[in-house]
């Protein structure tokens, strides 16, 4: 009797503490609030760590007491830290963030502002001298597009261009011919890398976001001649991890939507790529929230 007695004193003695961890290890866990990015550079995690940083500061309420940031080389890890709960938020262009919303169950709560920019459309472009006025001119013409996991570079311009009536293909060369009922296109690489092909004569026109457009130099504006636009789109938003505490995202919300109403916010902000606030949809928003969902699906469905 006294031998079980002491076994099983013995055994609370060993379960107590391990009850102890167990729950000390869940605490922190709630109590960290973390950022993802995608990026190949690591360094990429100090653009966000000031955001974090001031998150933790001002969710004191919601249990919060820290921020992090974890940065994923590619959108498939992403996900899976979003789906497991590892990130909490995520900030990005429609693309990747309907991708994100798509694959994982995340909600879109906010815009950010990204360089001081609420919403950017996409615009056509070709040479003065191309002959080409209007997207119809694209068909069997070569289009030079940014990279494939683009919103601006890829998802606007292609999702337009099917909407349009037309159809658009990817080929491997600058220089390959394209039939008159396809609209043939290749990736550039970067927004100005797509100019200098169209003003290089690569290829016949270009697509870019209408912040590239206007940034542009006057002696390459005067030599090109805008063929067409896409609806604008929220610039960039944020978007939240599907199993987050529902107060604890409220929380969230308030204080990133006024932390552009004091200093220390501000300053913050500015660092991070100039981000002049973040704000709720207005209405008009939200019909561009549902407008980049039928985007999506249009280019999920062409790329499977």
């Amino acid at each position: 009797m006294l031998r079980k007695v002491v076994t099983t004193i013995a055994l609370i003695g060993i379960l107590i503490p391990l009850w102890g961890c167990q729950n000390q290890s869940e605490s922190q866990a709630k109590d960290v609030i973390v950022l993802g990015d995608i990026a190949l550079n690591p360094s990429r995690k100090q653009r966000f760590q000031g955001v974090a940083d001031y998150l933790a500061a001002n969710l004191g309420q919601a249990g919060i007491g820290q921020g992090e940031v974890k940065i994923a080389s590619d959108k498939e890890t992403m996900a899976q830290w979003i789906k497991s709960g590892e990130v909490d938020l995520y900030m990005d262009s429609a693309y990747p963030a309907m991708y994100m919303v798509d694959q994982t169950g995340a909600k879109v709560i906010l815009r950010r502002w990204k360089k001081g920019v609420a919403e950017y459309s996409t615009i056509f472009f070709a040479r003065q001298d191309s002959g080409l006025k209007s997207l119809e001119d694209l068909k069997g013409k070569m289009l030079a597009l940014e990279v494939p996991f683009s919103s601006s570079g890829y998802m606007f311009p292609l999702s337009h261009l099917m909407k349009a009536g037309m159809n658009p293909v990817e080929k491997a060369e600058a220089n390959h011919q394209v039939p008159k009922n396809q609209v043939g296109y290749v990736f550039a690489g970067d927004d100005l890398n797509a100019v200098r092909w169209v003003l290089s004569k690569n290829v016949d026109a270009g697509a870019t976001d209408s912040e590239t457009f206007a940034g542009l130099p006057e002696s390459q504006r005067s030599q090109l001649v805008i063929l067409a636009e896409t609806e604008k789109f929220p610039r960039q938003v944020v978007v939240a991890a599907p199993d987050m505490d529902p107060k604890v995202l409220e929380e969230v919300k308030q204080v990133l939507i006024k932390m552009h109403d004091n200093k220390e916010g501000q300053e913050i902000l500015q660092k991070f790529k100039k981000t002049a606030k973040f704000d709720q949809f207005p209405q008009e928003a939200k019909a561009a929230l549902a407008q980049m969902e039928e985007y999506f699906e249009l280019v999920q469905g062409r790329d499977k």
